[in-house]
């Protein structure tokens, strides 16, 4: 682990070229301040900074080109390093909260859920612990099918549900007896 930190420091300031500017915002063009901006190296954000509260970032010069953003429930964004003239524009993501009920609409409080996309992405399993259901936040939004397991039940599925940017959409999946 300590070995990886230090080949990525190295990385990041060997070769130095120019500095990483930019300033991000949401769709309504406000600034975002907070957002983690951060030199990714093999799938690992290396060196951060936060934007400031007009959505600015500087970070200092390296060779990486990859750049991930990424803020409590908005999606992560990865660019390409160097000074950025045009603001950046964060999506907010969307929200799921699944509700597992059995036939007679009484809560099921364990199980698990997988959530499908039309692309083939798939997220989970993900464990239902609680009667109240389980919430996934900072989804991407589009179609989605959701497939539910309990002990002592059969699968099953959500109709086609749609996540939409910035909303939560509620699915409630019957499960029957075995």
């Amino acid at each position: 682990m300590i070995r990886a930190r230090v080949l990525a420091l190295l990385v990041l300031w060997s070769g130095v070229t120019s500095a990483s500017t930019g300033v991000v915002i949401n769709a309504q063009g406000e600034p975002l301040e907070g957002v983690a901006v951060c030199y990714n190296i093999a799938g690992s954000d290396q060196l951060c900074v936060a934007t400031d509260q007009d959505g600015k970032w500087v970070l200092p010069k390296s060779q990486v080109d990859t750049i991930r953003l990424s803020r409590k429930n908005y999606l992560t964004k990865d660019i390409i390093g160097g000074d950025h003239s045009e603001p950046v524009i964060l999506e907010r993501g969307a929200t799921l909260l699944v509700k597992l009920q059995n036939a007679a609409g009484k809560p099921i409080k364990k199980g698990e859920i997988e959530v499908l996309y039309s692309s083939g992405k798939r997220i989970g399993p993900i464990p239902i612990t609680r009667a109240a259901g389980t919430r996934l936040r900072s989804l991407s939004p589009g179609p989605v099918v959701i497939v539910a397991r309990a002990s002592g039940y059969g699968d099953g599925r959500s109709d086609d549900s749609e996540l939409y940017s910035g909303k939560e959409t509620v699915a409630v999946i019957r499960l029957k007896s075995k």
